[in-house]
């Protein structure tokens, strides 16, 4: 016992009231309530910040997906670009990826009845420039709404871990 006493482990004195210890002892468990309600603060804080994120995210798919059902073409294209680009925030997750790439299916399958495909060269449907004859490829025109929306198939792929089909990739590199 008196090695305890001599480590400052025991009190040397035995009658020493147990209110005495507890008043000894309160600032340092109000020190550890203190550091824990920090801790569930901080966490708090990140997890609301986390989800205004994404519903702000979410709220701009949502305006994106609109646009890109839009009869316009001007505003289709430019709702696919913008799915694109939300598709590669860090916001967007595997099954958002899989919903994204499913807005872009009809659009895509619409240029693969009109002959795209692996075979197939691409040129914008607006472009005047004359086209090169060429027997080694069919030409496909192709509208900007249906560029932005393989743009948005390779970054929904990518997001996926998947392989995107060699003639949608190139139609998403076609000017």
């Amino acid at each position: 016992m008196s090695g305890l006493v001599a480590a400052g482990l025991v009190s040397a004195v035995p009658d020493e009231p147990w209110y005495v210890v507890v008043a000894t002892l309160g600032p340092l468990v109000a020190a550890f309530g203190a550091i824990g309600a920090l801790i569930v603060g901080i966490l708090t804080v990140r997890q609301r910040t986390g989800a205004d994120s994404r519903a702000q995210w979410w709220a701009r798919v949502q305006w994106a997906v609109d646009l890109s059902f839009s009869p316009d073409e001007s505003k289709r294209a430019v709702g696919f670009d913008a799915l694109a680009l939300l598709a590669s925030s860090p916001l967007a997750g595997p099954d958002d990826d899989a919903f994204l790439a499913g807005l872009s299916l009809d659009v895509l399958d619409a240029a693969a009845e009109r002959g795209a495909g692996d075979d197939a060269d691409f040129v914008p449907a607006d472009d005047l420039t004359p086209v090169r004859p060429s027997t080694a490829r069919p030409m496909v025109p192709v509208s900007r709404s249906e560029v932005a929306a393989a743009r948005l198939r390779v970054v929904t792929d990518r997001g996926r871990g998947r392989a995107t089909p060699a003639w949608i990739a190139r139609l998403a590199q076609t000017g």
